[in-house]
């Protein structure tokens, strides 16, 4: 019996543009990029951020690093305080105005150096690191967007990406409907293209698990659909609620997803030619 392995790289593509409507613009109003910022810091309150540590345990005080993606700085503000400069990639300027405000009420301003620009249009000089956490969703070409961190990296490379369990309801869903229980570019499929690329990466995997919670089914409903993109297509409805009704438990107030995430730090050192 012969088998075909999957073209990863074209799947990461095929989820992205499938996905584009609601992964595109989610950050660019102040009030939704200042709601983010708050949750992000409620929820990692007195949490040891073992990925992060991880990461500053490879650095040197006189290293550079560039941040993709950088968002309101969660993982900038923190790498400024260890080595000597970071370059932000952010192209959201409600998200990089509130960026520049915590790298300053931090001290450490004077060492990032903003570009207000996507990774695929920014011009940088080459670093020690090249890091991107969970900005990568958005970019449809995965060889062409790893072919350019690893061209500004001197040392190592670094991407955290979200991983899901496999027995999810999203994931049963996603095979029903679309053939696939990859509803999303995840952490299996970047590993794939990788490999596929030649790039034999090492991952590093946090024990936190996130769970989902709607405080009705027809919260739940309308966040399957949206991970499932048929936000606009009834044709699914009966097969949503359904599976919802069967596996959504109800406790305390909540209907509770046996869907969970958590993020898988996949990074590899340069090989110096």
């Amino acid at each position: 019996m012969s088998t075909t392995e999957p073209d990863y790289i074209q799947l990461w593509q095929d989820l992205t543009t499938r996905g584009h409507g609601w992964f595109s613009s989610k950050f660019d109003r102040r009030d939704k990029a200042q709601a983010y910022d708050i949750a992000s810091q409620k929820k990692n309150l007195g949490r040891r951020d073992v990925l992060l540590d991880f990461v500053k345990q490879q650095l040197w005080p006189e290293d550079t690093a560039i941040d993709i993606g950088a968002g309101t700085g969660r993982w900038t503000i923190p790498l400024a305080g260890v080595i000597s400069r970071v370059t932000a990639i952010e192209p959201s300027k409600a998200m990089s105005d509130i960026l520049m405000y915590n790298a300053e009420k931090a001290g450490v301003i004077a060492k990032i150096n903003l570009v207000s620009e996507t990774w695929e249009n920014a011009v940088v000089e080459k670093h020690d690191v090249v890091a991107c956490f969970h900005a990568m969703y958005m970019s449809a070409d995965f060889k062409a967007f790893i072919h350019k961190i690893e061209s500004h990296a001197r040392k190592y490379c670094y991407l955290g990406i979200r991983h899901f369990p496999i027995d999810g309801v999203i994931q049963e869903l996603g095979e029903k409907i679309h053939g696939s229980r990859h509803d999303s570019p995840n952490f299996i499929i970047a590993y794939n293209a990788l490999y596929q690329m030649g790039i034999y990466a090492n991952v590093f995997m946090e024990d936190l698990q996130q769970t989902w919670t709607d405080p009705t089914l027809e919260d739940a409903f309308a966040r399957a659909k949206r991970h499932l993109n048929l936000v606009d297509d009834q044709s699914y409805d009966k097969l949503v609620r359904m599976t919802l009704e069967r596996r959504l438990i109800f406790q305390d107030n909540v209907f509770r997803w046996p869907d969970s995430m958590s993020t898988a730090l996949v990074w590899w050192k340069i090989d110096v030619k």
